[in-house]
């Protein structure tokens, strides 16, 4: 059994570390490695190479994989910076890219291709979270172009969730769903309100002083307690009967705001710190699992196998285009229209979202595991593809970014212990 499970991990860990070489020897081309990873998972899958088999142990690492990807999304989210405009204008958007989903699902259910009107809220997505790593890599996270990606896809991760929760859940009336969504979200509150009154107070705490203390030492109590968090919010959301992903998203939302951790001089070199960490962890060890595990589960048999599915692959990927993409280039007509194209890309970039929700409609069986294969084919592409025409020939201009942005610390800030 042992034997079993460590050989698995190997081999998706060998796929994960061998994924950044393989971009590396791709020519003039920022390659997604995410794709990378997925591709290796379905090469060395059961179903062409059969060398990983699903095992509990791999089930659990891809389950944190994705609660780390949400977390780190939610951790990236400036709200100052996304706030008023970028905000209202990326609800707006996904409110249309909702209607023109539920039209689209509701053809597939004319079509005997689906059963559930809720495949709607799993293609009006954006892919925040394969987002954040490509943006952060070209250097354009922190600029006008940027904050407006942040805010497309906070709109377009949370919301989906979020709407999910509600309508997802069957077991119990909707009164009830709205009155656990609002508990859980009057927690995040709270836990807001007391990280900020920690961080803001003019004396410092022992729970301050402890962070920034040992974030250079074997105790690590920052990370510790931010990780506490996770796995807390994550837990709160199954007991109330909701999306984990919704605490997930939630947890990394607060610490991120804690940007008043020890002071204002001092936030930036801690927050740093702290990104560099919870960044070694997610894209170190759990993010690359579950896109390899999710190449891994990809039923590749079933598409080549089945006609409708190979149609409607290339046709998903067009779809995911206009759910998202049309409604960001009617949202924000005063960008130009190169800037708006390349936002309405951006928007229609899935893939997390919605490879989690086919598994489930898959199983309990609200859509041909084919067709569900297919979508979650396509959306496989536009993490592939859009990004990559969004990006091309864009930089980040020298004014156009944070001055006091240093990508790389240069010492802790030092508090002394009381007398």
């Amino acid at each position: 059994m042992d034997e079993a499970i460590f050989g698995g991990l190997l081999l998706v860990l060998a796929a994960a570390t061998i994924a950044p070489l393989i971009v590396d020897i791709i020519p003039r081309v920022r390659f997604p490695v995410v794709i990378v990873e997925i591709l290796l998972g379905i090469i060395l899958g059961p179903h062409i190479l059969d060398f990983i088999h699903h095992s509990t142990g791999l089930e659990i690492a891809k389950e944190f994989g994705v609660i780390f990807l949400f977390f780190l999304a939610g951790f990236e989210i400036d709200f100052e910076g996304i706030s008023g405009a970028p905000l209202r204008t990326a609800g707006t958007t996904w409110v249309g890219s909702v209607v023109l989903a539920i039209g689209f699902a509701f053809l597939l259910y004319q079509l005997d291709l689906s059963s559930t009107m809720l495949i709607a809220f799993a293609i009006a997505t954006t892919a925040l979270g394969p987002l954040m790593p490509i943006m952060q890599d070209s250097g354009l996270i922190h600029t006008r172009f940027g904050s407006h990606v942040l805010a497309i896809g906070a709109v377009g991760e949370f919301g989906p969730v979020l709407a999910i929760a509600f309508l997802l859940n069957e077991t119990r009336a909707s009164f009830v769903t709205a009155l656990a969504v609002m508990l859980f979200l009057a927690v995040v509150g709270l836990l807001l309100m007391a990280g900020k009154r920690i961080g803001n107070s003019e004396h410092d705490s022992r729970i301050r002083r402890i962070a920034i203390q040992t974030l250079d030492s074997s105790a690590q109590f920052a990370v510790r307690v931010s990780v506490l968090l996770l796995v807390g919010l994550v837990y709160l959301a199954a007991r109330f009967d909701l999306d984990i992903l919704l605490g997930a998203f939630a947890s990394g939302f607060i610490i991120g705001q804690l940007g008043d951790v020890t002071s204002s001089g001092q936030s930036r070199h801690v927050m740093e710190w702290m990104k560099t960490k919870f960044e070694a962890i997610g894209f170190g060890v759990f993010i690359p699992i579950f896109f390899v595990m999710t190449g891994v589960d990809f039923r590749i048999d079933l598409l080549l196998d089945s006609t409708r599915a190979l149609i409607i692959l290339p046709l998903g990927v067009v779809a995911s285009f206009i759910i998202r993409g049309v409604p960001v280039l009617i949202g924000y007509r005063r960008f130009e229209r190169g800037m708006r194209l390349r936002l309405a890309l951006v928007a229609a970039t899935q893939l997390p979202l919605v490879a989690t929700l086919m598994d489930e409609f898959i199983a309990d069986g609200d859509i041909p595991a084919d067709v569900g294969t297919a979508i979650v084919g396509s959306a496989i592409i536009t993490v592939a593809v859009f990004p990559l025409m969004a990006l091309n020939g864009l930089s980040a201009p020298s004014g156009d970014t944070d001055d006091t942005d240093d990508h790389v610390v240069e010492a802790l800030p030092e508090i002394p212990k009381p007398a």
